[in-house]
């Protein structure tokens, strides 16, 4: 009777999930932890009880970190992790949880290396901002866990759709967290398989099917922002000396590396292509050079200044030093310039201004007078 009155809050409680009827936050708190209170007993010896005991848990992890505790959310995951794992190994549904269980884990470990539009909170510049020593070990046990999920989904039978699309999403995942912890070729290579994944899964798109055309574009997205932090030397021509790197992005390729200053006939060899074809694509594409210059206040706080020495141009066949030491020698000249005992700094982006340890080029003026 306890188990038939548990699984009737269950049922009851799939219904709040899908929104019918809509609950508060409190609410929805509430019947989960009773539903988990009620779950518990009957779960040890019942791998089907178990497994669901898992979802629970897992509900209960995405309530608490959506309403901002984390903590609470790593600790729910955990049991989701742990109620989820037999099962997973006789069923291939409880499998599909558990995988997902993993995945959600990963993500909750991973939230304090990304930024509130979820991208990589830290450029991992040598002399940069870095992550503590705590986040970053989240950050690892994180790869772990995806890496935990996609062995799941490989034991799997590979004939059935949702467990290719499971893969695929899993390969995804693992190319957020390793980029992340600052190994964007890394990234960009699971990108890559993610997309050709789907794209091998989804080999006639229905054009209505939203979901699929938002992964696709997110992926592309992805794999550009990833290119353009990559290195040239083991990074942008290993990628391409291993067929992970698509045609369509061989132009975006060539930019980056001009922009960090290789030439183009070291391109040319790098990329596998015609000199001829690398002057072409830096002929036929420019670049957003974003710049930014900060003047330090009395009180230690930095101050952007205004246009010109805030903007954006777009810019062709040139490095970013380059256009660095343009801008550099305007702004000395300037009448804008501040007194030399004054503190100042300059740094500039490829496409969109991000943090400091993000940007292809960056000087700090500070007078030796300076303390700092």
């Amino acid at each position: 009777m306890e188990r038939t009155a548990a699984l009737r809050l269950d049922a009851e409680w799939a219904k709040v999930r899908a929104g019918r009827p809509a609950a508060s936050p409190h609410q929805r708190e509430r019947m989960l932890t009773d539903l988990i209170t009620a779950l518990a007993p009957h779960a040890a010896g019942d791998l089907s009880l178990s497994a669901r005991l898992s979802l629970r848990y897992g509900d209960l992890a995405r309530h608490h970190f959506d309403t901002g505790r984390r903590v609470d959310a790593l600790g729910a995951a955990d049991e989701a992790v742990r109620h989820g794992a037999e099962p997973a190994k006789h069923d291939d549904e409880h499998a599909r949880w558990y995988a997902r269980a993993l995945i959600s884990q990963a993500v909750y470990l991973a939230e304090p290396l990304s930024d509130e539009l979820g991208l990589p909170r830290y450029a991992f510049h040598p002399h940069g901002e870095q992550p503590c020593v705590e986040d970053r070990l989240a950050g690892l046990a994180a790869v772990e866990a995806t890496h935990r999920a996609i062995a799941v989904w490989e034991g799997l039978d590979q004939s059935e759709p949702r467990n290719r699309e499971g893969l695929a999403q899993a390969h995804l995942f693992l190319g957020d967290r390793l980029e992340e912890l600052g190994r964007p070729v890394d990234a960009a290579e699971w990108a890559v398989r993610a997309e050709r994944e789907f794209h091998t899964l989804w080999q006639v798109p229905d054009p209505a099917e939203r979901s699929r055309a938002a992964v696709l574009e997110h992926l592309g997205d992805q794999l550009e922002r990833r290119l353009r932090r990559c290195p040239f030397e083991d990074g942008l021509t290993q990628l391409r000396k291993r067929e992970l790197l698509p045609e369509r992005l061989l132009p975006l390729a060539v930019l980056a590396a001009r922009i960090d200053g290789v030439a183009p006939e070291a391109i040319a060899e790098g990329l596998s292509l015609d000199r001829a074809e690398v002057c072409r694509i830096l002929r036929a594409r420019s670049w957003r050079a974003v710049w930014r210059f900060d003047v330090r206040a009395d009180d230690g706080s930095w101050t952007p200044m205004a246009y010109p020495w805030r903007g954006t141009d777009a810019v062709t066949d040139i490095t970013a030093e380059a256009v660095a030491a343009d801008l550099l020698d305007a702004f000395r000249k300037s009448a804008d310039s501040p007194p030399t005992a004054t503190p100042w700094r300059f740094a500039l982006w490829w496409e969109e201004e991000d943090h400091l340890d993000g940007s292809r080029f960056r000087l700090t003026h500070a007078p030796s007078a300076d303390p700092s």
